[in-house]
């Protein structure tokens, strides 16, 4: 599909009205995607203004050369902000609070650097519908898998996705909304998390959100694209056991914050997590934890213990 100009883009938009949506893309070091993933923007055909929000993270390859140039083309439609410091390493919700800051729009449609969009009508086809069930706060699709040299292939990961609402249980339970398919009402951002601090994975808390300010709805059509790349992440013991306990404050902030999820399988997955972080440092240094895993789940609790996970 060749590339329409920008004149050719926003030749069905009102004229003088403000951006409807903005598209929110962080990159990081992804010279070899980015381009890829801002040309699926401008494939889109509208007929109300969306603007592109690209938040490059202090990239030390071309990344934010590549956007800058795409900037310049597109000047009414992509918005460049490039950090001269990486904002994600400081560990402080900078970064969190930074790109909250840049939206704006009624609408925030989702597609991190080394995803894309494949379907020229996405985002009309998503906008409507919202537009049209106000009772609705997100709608996603479905997504094609792009399996990158170096990962075991797949070709599903969000499991079978169908045409109808999904509850905030099945997305806590099995996670099937890929991030570049994603569109919501940036009113939800309005719903209270009681310690942010606690967040490890953003895509959740964001969908429970929706889920519990209004419905969430499931288009069956690939649409964009999920990259799946190695990660390249080695962890050595002392990471693992930091990791295991954020994961632990992760998953009780989410039954803090989210009460239509189901606390039983919440309280079988906190118990899980204390289990595996006793697996890892044993169980003397954690005999308070083990209680509370008890009296969470005590069927899990027994299950691990026939199991001797409770040894370092």
């Amino acid at each position: 599909m060749l590339l329409q100009s920008q004149d050719e883009i926003t030749a069905k938009w009102p004229a003088n009205a403000e951006p409807l949506v903005c598209i929110r893309c962080t990159t990081f070091n992804q010279e070899k995607f980015i381009t890829q993933c801002l040309e699926g923007f401008l494939i889109q055909e509208t007929n109300f203004p969306f603007e592109v929000i690209v938040h490059d993270d202090a990239s030390s390859d071309k990344t934010a050369d590549i956007i800058r140039e795409y900037a310049a083309k597109y000047p009414k439609i992509i918005k460049p902000y490039i950090e001269t410091e990486n904002q994600w390493s400081k560990n402080d919700g900078s970064f969190t609070k930074i790109m909250n800051s840049l939206l704006t729009r009624k609408y925030v449609a989702m597609c991190e650097g080394d995803d894309y969009w494949i379907d020229p009508h996405k985002l009309q086809l998503q906008i409507d519908f919202l537009e049209n069930h106000p009772d609705y706060m997100m709608v996603f699709h479905d997504a094609e898998i792009k399996n990158e040299p170096g990962v075991e292939p797949t070709d599903n990961v969000y499991g079978e996705l169908e045409d109808r609402d999904y509850t905030a249980t099945e997305i806590y339970e099995k996670w099937t909304i890929p991030t570049a398919s994603m569109v919501y009402r940036l009113s939800v951002m309005d719903y209270p998390i009681k310690n942010p601090i606690n967040i490890l994975n953003g895509d959740i808390f964001l969908a429970e959100r929706c889920a519990h300010m209004g419905k969430i709805r499931c288009i069956n059509k690939k649409m964009s694209v999920y990259r799946r790349q190695p990660c390249g992440v080695t962890w050595d013991k002392s990471k693992k056991i930091a990791r295991a306990l954020e994961l632990i404050n992760h998953l009780k902030e989410i039954k803090a914050d989210f009460p239509l999820i189901s606390h039983n399988k919440l309280n079988i997955d906190i118990c899980r997590s204390i289990i595996h972080v006793v697996h890892i440092e044993g169980a003397l240094k954690h005999i308070p934890d083990l209680i509370y895993a008890f009296f969470l789940s005590p069927s899990t609790f027994i299950s691990a213990l026939k199991k001797k996970k409770f040894f370092g």
